[in-house]
Order: C-alpha cells, then sequence, then structure tokens
C-alpha cells in the first residue's frame, strides 16, 4: 500500500487548483526571506491558530517562480498517516512515492504540517539534511518544545523557530475589509485613525468577548462556544495528555481551569498544589505542559536575583479570551483582567522579553532588553476614577525612579493623553492604538 492518493489529494497545486490562503499573516514577511536558506524552518502555535493556512501562504509565495511538483505538503492530521506512525521506515516510503510521483528536478521543497505526531521525525528529517543539499524542510508543530526536542540536538545552529498566534488587530481588521493606518509612531495611529477609532473600539471588543482563533471570527457568534469548548478539549486531551504521558487527566483539567479563571493574577505552584490536591513538583509540570501547548503562560516577578524570581508567585495569561470566556465564568468586573491578557498576548506575540514588578506598588509588566529594562506598562481599562489613575501613575512613577526611566505607558479603553508628573512622561493610549503599532 502506497501513500500516492493522499498525496495527490493533500497538493492540489499539483493539479494546478489554487490553496486556501486565508488571511496574509504578519508573520508570513518574516519567514518568506528565509525560504532561500538551508535553515530547517519550525513554525509553532497553539492548535487551530492558522499554522496550516500560513504554510499555503508560504507555498503560494514558492509558486511564483518554483516548479509545482518541486513543493511537497503533507498533514500529518489526516487519518491516512496513521500506520506511518508505527512504521521506522514509514517516511522513506512516503519520500519515497513523492519522488515516483513527481520525479522532481532541483531543489524541493517539503512542507510537513503537525510533523510531531509522527515519531522519529527528528531522525529522518536530520539524515535527509546531511545527505541531501537540495531539500528544504518548513515543519509545524502545535509545541513549543517543537525545537528544543532531539531536532535541536541533532541541528544545533540549522533551525529557526517562528511562532504563530491566533490573529492580531491588524489582521482581524484585514479580515473584515478595514483598512487602517498602522506605524511604530502610536502618536500617529491615533491621529490618523480618530476617525474611526469607535469601529476600532468595537474590534477589540470583540476580542476580548470572542478572541481571535481564525475559524471563530467566520462563523456565526452562536456557534462559537461550542466550538471553543472544542479547542480546549483537543489542547487538553490531544496536546498534553499523551504528547507529556499525563496519569491523572483531571488533576490536570483542574488545574487548567483554576488558571483560565484566574488570569492576570498571581499565583503559586504550593497553593494550587494544596486546592486540588497534587504535590507542588506536579503543579510545575503542568505549567510547563500548558506553556509548551500555548495553552497558558505564566510571567516572573522582576528581580536582579534569579533566585527571588523563581520563589515569587508567577501571573498567569491565556492564549485567548474567547476560549477563557467559554470555558470559564465571567463577570463585569473581568473587562480590565481580559485588556490586560490581551497586551500579555501582543507582547509575547511581538517576542517581549516580560516580568511583572510589584514593591509597594505593582506594575502589570516590565519589558526586558538584554540586561537593561527597557518599558514600563499599565492596563486600565477606565481612568476617570481619580483614585485609581493615581493608583496607576503611583506604581508606574515609582518603577520608572527604579529603572532609570523617563517614560511609562497606560494602556485604557479610550484615553489618549500625555501627563507631566514631576520629571516623568506618562502616557495613556487607547488599547486599539497600541494593538496597531508596527
Amino acid at each position: 500500500m502506497t501513500y500516492e492518493e493522499i498525496l495527490i489529494k493533500q497538493n492540489r497545486h499539483w493539479r494546478e487548483e489554487q490553496f486556501t490562503i486565508g488571511v496574509i499573516r504578519d508573520v508570513r514577511s518574516e519567514i518568506v526571506p528565509f525560504l532561500k536558506t538551508k535553515y530547517v524552518l519550525a513554525i509553532t502555535g497553539v492548535r487551530r491558530s492558522g499554522k496550516s493556512y500560513l504554510l499555503y501562504q508560504l507555498i503560494d509565495a514558492l509558486l511564483e517562480n518554483k516548479p509545482p511538483e518541486n513543493i511537497l505538503y503533507i498533514n500529518f492530521d489526516d487519518p491516512a498517516y496513521v500506520r506511518i506512525r508505527n512504521d521506522p521506515q514509514g517516511f522513506d516510503g512516503l519520500y519515497g512515492d513523492y519522488l515516483k510521483l513527481k520525479n522532481p528536478k532541483g531543489k524541493t521543497f517539503l512542507f510537513l504540517d503537525e510533523v510531531q505526531s509522527v515519531p522519529g521525525w527528528e531522525k529522518w528529517i536530520k539524515s535527509k539534511y546531511d545527505m541531501e543539499e537540495n531539500i528544504k524542510f518548513i515543519i509545524t508543530g502545535s509545541n513549543a518544545s517543537l525545537l528544543s526536542s532531539e531536532l535541536s540536538t541533532l541541528l544545533t545552529g540549522r533551525n529557526l523557530q517562528f511562532e504563530v498566534f491566533p490573529f492580531n488587530l491588524a489582521e482581524f481588521l484585514r479580515l473584515n475589509d478595514e483598512d487602517v493606518f498602522t506605524s511604530s509612531d502610536v502618536g500617529a495611529i491615533y491621529e490618523k485613525n480618530y476617525g474611526k477609532k469607535d469601529t476600532l473600539r468595537h474590534y477589540v471588543a470583540q476580542i476580548l468577548k470572542y478572541g481571535t482563533f481564525p475559524e471563530i471570527l467566520q462563523i456565526e457568534e452562536g456557534m462559537r462556544e461550542m466550538i471553543l469548548k472544542e479547542y480546549y478539549k483537543d489542547i487538553l486531551y490531544r496536546d498534553i495528555v499523551p504528547r507529556f504521558e499525563v496519569r491523572h487527566a483531571n488533576k490536570l483539567e483542574e488545574v487548567a481551569y483554576y488558571l483560565l479563571t484566574n488570569i492576570s493574577n498571581a499565583v503559586s505552584y504550593h497553593k494550587i498544589g494544596k486546592l486540588i490536591g497534587v504535590n507542588e513538583v506536579t503543579i510545575k509540570d503542568y505549567f510547563s505542559y500548558f506553556e509548551k501547548s500555548y495553552l497558558s503562560f505564566n510571567i516572573h516577578k522582576f528581580a536582579f536575583s534569579l533566585k527571588e524570581q523563581i520563589r515569587n508567585p508567577k501571573k498567569v495569561y491565556f492564549i485567548d479570551c474567547g476560549m477563557r470566556n467559554a470555558i470559564s465564568f465571567r463577570f463585569s468586573e473581568d473587562t480590565g483582567r481580559l485588556m490586560e491578557n490581551v497586551v500579555f498576548i501582543e507582547l509575547r506575540r511581538r517576542g517581549k522579553e516580560i516580568f511583572y514588578w510589584k514593591n509597594k506598588n505593582e506594575v502589570d509588566f516590565v519589558i526586558k532588553q538584554g540586561l537593561e529594562v527597557t518599558e514600563l506598562i499599565q492596563v486600565s481599562y477606565d481612568v476617570e476614577d481619580k483614585k485609581t489613575r493615581m493608583r496607576e501613575e503611583a506604581g508606574l512613577i515609582t518603577a520608572m525612579d527604579t529603572f532609570g526611566l523617563d517614560v511609562g505607558i497606560i494602556i485604557t479603553d479610550d484615553k489618549y493623553s500625555v501627563s507631566m508628573v514631576d520629571d516623568k512622561k506618562i502616557m495613556y493610549i487607547p488599547l486599539w492604538a497600541w494593538m496597531l503599532i508596527s
């Protein structure tokens, strides 16, 4: 039995048919230049974040100057590939069927989607990488440890990793054919988009309610909660439980539920373990599994001592507000926490090194670059209340003094202004404008 039929089915470009490429992702422009290199390109991200569509977009870019037969796409989530998981020679047979079908000349491009589901994939890629000069691998997986696995050891310095998250605001707007101005200058963003700021606030409200998984934004609202719940179950029971050989799945689910109901809060392994009835080491492992599968993330309190960072509580954030809302109870006061969650995901998407800071006051996000703290960010839904505004400013001012910074940011629902407190500048920026910084 061969794989020829499924290869023909999945590689529609061989039949002069186009892949549905969807909304062009921002990360595409970062990846395309590396298609010319020998590096193995690994694209990781949460399940259903659009990794396959990103591959279609990369294939579409290659087809501008590469023959279709030189591009092979394989999605290992297809049930037709189940038997390859128990066949040590499966990859050779699969690749042999491709060569038999297309007999490509020159460089070939192998797009392997959800490759981590096939045991031994790392060694096969390594052997082909070493033996065949004209072969390029682009792989995807729903696990952040895709390249911290054996492949990283086998191909040290010869692989690059790119992360894919659900849509950002700019991509969501493109989905809805909304034309907006983006820039590195937030003042220009606010000024040039001012006429449609209420429209932009509407889209931000949609993100806080439904999140930005691509499929969710394109189906009827009444169907969204049910599908988001299925996404959640798939991440837990397809990406985490079998992959990490979790023995007590019910305890894992209890911990996950606790985290999604406590987004933006500081939590400790010890307290969660005591509450759930699991030892602290297991809780720490669960946190690691969630993060590797892009379900939730935790950040350390900023401290110059690594030991102090480790022993302090961690602040928790979730991959998507919509999924969090579908699984957890919502309260009216959740809006500020959801905004903070959105800001965290955007910072993570931008590749920032993120901490929180707490002394007498607190700062939501401390951004570190190298050895230096470069940015301080507070998130506050409504700063019209004087006490709230003074509290947020006080936290920033203390941290600005501590880290020697002259500027601090407070991200708000709708306020845009600049305040001077003593010799410190505090910028109030609406979430929609901050999210369009490029």
